[in-house]
């Protein structure tokens, strides 16, 4: 054999097992390094993701709440049953265009069946799995929102929502993580702690909550129903998305002046209108516009002479009062204050002069100046009632106590009340919601809108 042809009898470089192993753990080295960063990075990216979604299904679930006119099942109790449970939100809004139930209720990366879920939270808890027709704690139908009371389980049958300035129970939270080492309360126990989302949660430059505006209030996770060990720096990770319903409402402010007693035409019963008179007239006292007609009777009286003088005399039969008058826009009682309130009598004056004949032998004639005043009466306030889906009445006030002042009521588009007049609670009209804004007055006449 050729020299050249031999095998050469140098050796091969290569990897020893020992080498491979160093390879390895500079490898297990910069993945430890590298991976946290890598899924933060897409945890980070999923979360701002989730925030563009959550504002798409929370139009969906109030649209599925305005149409079919109830609120969802929201409980997060992974106790209720939920699989084929068409009053839970998700599947409320994926009927009405939200996407998939799944897609609706687990987050973005979340597997179905994951304990992780996005969950919504009322800021009236016991409103969940109600329909507007029986918003009210005795089931009587959904009417308007009242003024000054507690949550509707305390309220009485037509009082219905709360609060006629601020109707802070129409709002939701939705609330999300696509964390799924990170937990959600499945309630917020607390008006705070509801509010504490609605009013102050941002992120912090330190990955906590931020608080509230130059206060050191609203930071702590507790203040959130949230585990510090948990969440701590994690705060990025938590998408809220506030649901307001307070869109839905209508306001209607309602003035309602209570009318005088005694209807057109009606004839008053008056004590101290016998007797003679001779020049009469009559005025009304905090009555504006009002209309008065003296009915007389010519009287003849004979005196004892003899033969007798026939004496004649206008004697006042009675006193009709033929238009009402509104309740004049002054208060003696308070000048700064222009309401006539219902403890201001209402009068009709009658003056003149009064004749009077004594017993003498002849009779002496005297005429002096005389007056008898007539009292009225306020009736309750005009009523008003809402007509209901189901074609009930429900009034809005409790019309003889309430004040003559205006009013504040909210209701949902196109909604209708009835009008009535005070004095026989006839009907006069119906009034249909089909603005943002609008008002209604009674003036002691009639109803202007």
């Amino acid at each position: 054999m050729h020299p050249d042809n031999r095998p050469s009898k140098i050796p091969r470089a290569g990897f020893t097992l020992l080498e491979l192993i160093g390879v390895m753990a500079v490898i297990a080295i910069l993945a430890a390094a590298v991976l946290p960063g890598a899924i933060d990075l897409i945890r980070t990216q999923r979360a701002v993701k989730e925030g563009e979604v959550l504002p798409k299904i929370a139009e969906a679930l109030k649209r599925g709440m305005l149409r079919e006119q109830v609120f969802p099942i929201y409980e997060n109790d992974p106790s209720i049953p939920t699989e084929g449970n068409d009053a839970y939100w998700w599947n409320l809004a994926a009927r009405h265009g939200g996407g998939s139930a799944n897609e609706l209720r687990y987050p973005l990366g979340i597997r179905a069946g994951s304990t992780t879920t996005r969950k919504l939270y009322f800021a009236e808890a016991s409103w969940g799995r109600d329909s507007f027709d029986s918003i009210t704690d005795n089931g009587t139908s959904f009417n308007y929102i009242t003024g000054n009371g507690p949550a509707k389980s305390t309220e009485t049958a037509t009082d219905g929502w709360v609060y006629p300035k601020d109707p802070t129970e129409l709002r939701l939270l939705l609330i999300s993580t696509t964390n799924p080492d990170l937990s959600l309360p499945d309630k917020l126990d607390s008006d705070d702690e509801f509010n504490a989302f609605w009013n102050y949660w941002a992120v912090g430059s330190d990955g906590n909550p931020a608080g509230a505006f130059e206060s050191e209030e609203f930071k702590d996770w507790s203040d959130y129903d949230l585990n510090e060990a948990e969440w701590k720096g994690r705060a990025a990770e938590l998408n809220v998305q506030r649901i307001d319903l307070r869109d839905w409402l209508c306001t209607v402010v309602i003035e309602n002046r209570r009318a005088i007693e005694e209807a057109s035409g009606d004839e008053l019963s008056i004590q101290g209108l016998s007797g003679n008179w001779d020049a009469v007239y009559a005025y009304t006292t905090n009555q504006v516009g009002s209309e008065i007609i003296l009915q007389l009777k010519e009287v003849s009286v004979p005196d004892d002479s003899d033969p007798p003088i026939i004496n004649t005399y206008t004697e006042i039969k009675n006193v009709v009062l033929t238009k009402r008058g509104r309740i004049a826009e002054e208060n003696p009682q308070d000048p700064q204050d222009p309401l006539a309130p219902v403890s201001i009598d209402l009068t009709v004056e009658v003056r003149g002069n009064k004749i009077e004949l004594t017993e003498d032998d002849p009779p002496v004639t005297t005429i002096t100046p005389a007056s008898v005043t007539i009292e009225l009466n306020h009736t309750g306030l005009a009523p008003v009632s809402l007509i209901s889906p189901n074609n009930a009445n429900y009034d809005l006030f409790n019309y003889e106590d309430d004040p003559a002042e205006p009013v504040i009521r909210y209701f949902l588009l196109n909604q209708e009340l009835l009008l009535k007049e005070p004095w026989n609670k006839s009907n006069v009209g119906i009034f249909s919601i089909t603005e943002s804004f609008s008002t209604l007055r009674f003036d002691g006449l009639g109803w202007h809108y």
